[in-house]
């Protein structure tokens, strides 16, 4: 019987723990019995106790039988509590006994409970009768309430985000309040990484049937904290594999570990140990042609071992075009590649496959760009560059021009607080920023910016850069880069009518993240123009209706704002209900706006159960303008840009600023800047025209291509792609790609773009010898005028 009890009571338990640890058998197939180093701490305390009990017996000492009393007391209350949550396996442990001869791991919280008795019986009869006997139930209470300390938010937590993923319409919004409130973070973002496995019986039999995926955990995590999960660092030790990392290392990848999201279009989560390891951002403003080339040279680290992919979204400048990529390569300069998207993603793909250096840029919806690079290393950081040419936006009756920074909406790898972006921005015409950093004048008469900014700096409309145009010409022209010498490209800068519409219908997202949104949009109702019909729509859980569709009027007006200030915003809000009901009621008007109002958007449409997603294809409203509030994904936006006209506004200054801005710019002016490309037989004379370079032309190819897109038809689709791909741009249906070897290049059926071809930013001695160079010219031409 003492050889039982060693091997059932101790033996098996300390056997059933280690295996449990490395391997995370049950965790896989069933539950999670060790979700917490504190399940695993009382675990192991029953082996530890009865082997204790055991020896106490034998030993015969009054003192040790009692210390063994009370710890008995808490084996008996943790091997009840396992017992019962392994007794949906009992059965299938038995039969697989009796089949295979295997199946003893699932009955050691049993055996544990029966030698724990078996145990207490021989302490009580061993204590002499006037000795006093502890109470067993002190020590189950003591491990009791430790186990459901550590059980209760795990449990709760998991509970609700499978009812929350699983659940009728009701139950999901019971969930979510629930785990907005009293929800575990950590183990929600856990869950995007690994998908949860059960971690009770009360969990394991209510949804045994309704796993949860990453996919769906992510959904989750956006829909409780309002934020999109890759916002926060990956947990850490998070790992489904094993602990003591025992088994072969030739096995199958822990999940925990592995990148799911290498080489595709999904930015995906944070990848532990990669970062961001420098930055620079150079450009030249032309103030004269409103138009300015920036490069973004940046390099990624990692202190992981193997290969990691570096992928981020980045924020585009209003109507700005990606020109030029590099990627260094032993220190050396390799330009890109530009087709079409799908043949320079097959292209990647398949590099990645093989473990070597490729470079990646895409467009991801209006304004948004995928940059992805492998392979980081330690040791060796990877270097690339982005070339972006940028139109400046227009203001104060065009005496001045506005330009926005790139920045990062998404990313997967790390920033470091104290990590800087180092700028440096130059023009003929005086600058002014408010962003930080210096502005000067430069002897050579160039107004230079040079700035170190935080990440969140460069996010608009913090970084902006203001340039004076003043006396500046309202025509510039270009040679055409395909045919120089029969072709131009002019710019010419006009004055247009804004039309007020008929009908706006104002969406505004309810999420966590527009809490102090709301009284800024409720403030800016109040320059809301008359004689037009409004609607105001709220994302809440579904739609709420803030204003009913009808005439303005100033009551209406005040209600609504009342009612916006009043709004409760919690947790993160799918959009696609509501604006599937403003595509309702815009659907009656043919000059109908919808404004969207939102924070960072990571669902696409009818991603949650019982969202609509026909809206997008049916008949539509005239416009959509996109306000974004802070920056993060807006998966929504891609699928709307195809479908629909959709205009993001910039973000100039605050919501309330921008937001009046539009109201009160219908029934306005507005300047437009328009491109065209014209023989040169139909110019008579350039005139006073502005002479600048050849990014105009690249702006005209740009706004080209979308009017060829917007045309539709594979037949444009196909032009489109071949006009940005001559003009080595990326678009909607054109990318880049960086690659190694020529080889690699032929087998794709793409060729790199010449070095020679790509443009640059001017260095501060250039533009000295520039201005040298314009100084002997001048005085040469007045020396020939002179001459007799």
């Amino acid at each position: 019987m003492t050889f039982l009890a060693w091997a059932l009571g101790v033996l098996l338990p300390a056997l059933t723990l280690l295996i449990e640890l490395n391997s995370r058998m049950c965790a896989e197939e069933f539950f999670d019995p060790l979700p917490t180093w504190m399940h695993v701490f009382l675990v192991a305390c029953v082996p530890l106790a009865n082997g204790f009990g055991l020896v106490a017996t034998l030993e015969g000492s009054p003192r040790w039988m009692r210390a063994a009393l009370v710890a008995n007391g808490a084996v008996l209350g943790i091997s009840a509590v396992y017992t019962a949550i392994f007794l949906p396996l009992l059965p299938l442990s038995v039969i697989a006994i009796l089949i295979v001869g295997m199946g003893l791991l699932p009955l050691a919280p049993l055996f544990s409970l029966i030698t724990a008795l078996i145990i207490r019986g021989r302490l009580k009869r061993a204590l002499p009768a006037e000795a006093p006997l502890p109470r067993a139930w002190i020590g189950a209470a003591v491990a009791l309430v430790a186990f459901f300390a550590a059980e209760g938010r795990v449990a709760g937590t998991r509970l609700a985000l499978h009812a929350a993923v699983n659940g009728g319409p009701k139950t999901q919004r019971a969930a979510l309040e629930w785990l907005r409130e009293a929800g575990s973070e950590e183990i929600l973002r856990a869950a995007c990484y690994v998908a949860p496995q059960r971690a009770s019986l009360l969990d394991f039999l209510m949804s045994f049937d309704g796993a949860v995926s990453t996919a769906e955990a992510r959904t989750a995590y956006y829909r409780v904290t309002g934020q999109p999960f890759n916002t926060r660092p990956k947990p850490d030790g998070l790992s489904t594999g094993r602990f003591f990392h025992l088994a072969d290392e030739d096995g199958p990848p822990d999940p925990a570990r592995v990148d799911w999201e290498l080489a595709t279009s999904t930015v995906g989560g944070r990848v532990p140990g990669l970062s961001l390891a420098s930055s620079e951002l150079k450009g030249s403003v032309d103030g004269d042609a409103a138009l300015a080339y920036l490069e973004w040279t940046m390099s990624f680290a990692t202190t992981a071992e193997g290969q990691s992919e570096a992928r981020t979204q980045v924020l585009l400048p209003p109507g700005a075009v990606v020109s030029r990529v590099t990627l260094f390569i032993d220190g050396q300069e390799r330009e890109a590649a530009f087709a079409s998207t799908g043949k320079v993603e097959a292209a990647y793909a398949k590099i990645v496959r093989a473990r070597r250096d490729p470079l990646l840029v895409t467009l991801r919806g209006p304004d948004r760009l995928q940059v992805q690079c492998f392979p980081v290393v330690k040791a060796t950081p990877m270097k690339i560059k982005i070339g972006f040419t940028v139109p400046l936006l227009p203001r104060d009756e065009a005496r001045f021009a506005t330009l926005l920074l790139p920045s990062f909406a998404e990313r997967n790898f790390h920033i470091p607080e104290d990590f800087r972006h180092v700028v440096r921005v130059e023009s003929r015409r005086p600058l002014t920023t408010a962003a930080g950093g210096s502005v000067e004048q430069r002897h050579d008469g160039v107004s230079e910016w040079l700035g170190s900014l935080a990440d969140e700096a460069l996010q608009p409309p913090k970084a902006m850069l203001t340039v004076e145009r003043k006396g500046a010409a309202e025509v510039a022209w270009t040679e055409d880069l395909m045919d120089a010498q029969g072709y131009i490209v002019r710019q010419q800068l006009r004055r247009s009518t804004v039309e007020l519409p008929a009908r706006v219908i104002l969406v505004v997202e309810g999420s966590k993240a527009m809490k102090e949104a709301l009284p800024e949009i409720a403030s800016a109702l109040s320059v809301f123009p008359k004689g037009t019909e409004l609607a105001v729509l709220a994302s809440r859980d579904g739609v709420e209706e803030i204003l009913p569709l009808g005439p303005v009027s100033d009551e209406g007006l005040q209600r609504a704002a009342k009612e916006l200030q009043g709004l409760r915003a919690a947790g993160g809000q799918d959009g696609s209900p509501a604006l599937a009901r403003a595509w309702e009621l815009a659907a009656g008007s043919e000059r109908s706006t919808v404004i969207w109002v939102h924070g960072p958007h990571p669902l696409e449409p009818g991603a949650v159960g019982d969202a609509p997603n026909w809206w997008i294809t049916s008949r539509h409203p005239h416009e959509v303008l996109d306000v974004m509030v802070g920056r993060g994904p807006n998966r929504i936006a891609v699928d709307l840009s195809r479908a629909v006209r959709f205009r993001p506004v910039p973000r100039l200054g605050t919501l309330e600023e921008d937001l009046r801005r539009v109201f009160t710019s219908w029934g306005g002016h507005s300047y437009v800047l328009q491109r065209d490309r014209l023989p040169v037989t139909e110019v008579s004379s350039t005139g006073e025209a502005w002479k600048t370079s050849s990014h105009l032309a690249r702006l005209w190819a740009s706004s080209e291509s979308d009017r060829l897109l917007a045309e539709g038809g594979d037949e444009s689709r196909e032009q489109a792609g071949a006009l940005a791909a001559r003009h080595q741009l990326v678009t909607e249906v054109s990318g880049a790609v960086v690659l190694e070897r020529k080889e690699q290049y032929d087998e794709a059926g793409l060729r790199p773009v010449e070095p020679g071809t790509v443009p640059s930013v001017p260095e501060p001695e250039t533009w000295m010898l520039l201005a040298v160079a314009c100084a002997l010219l001048g005085a040469f031409a007045f020396r020939l005028r002179r001459a007799p």
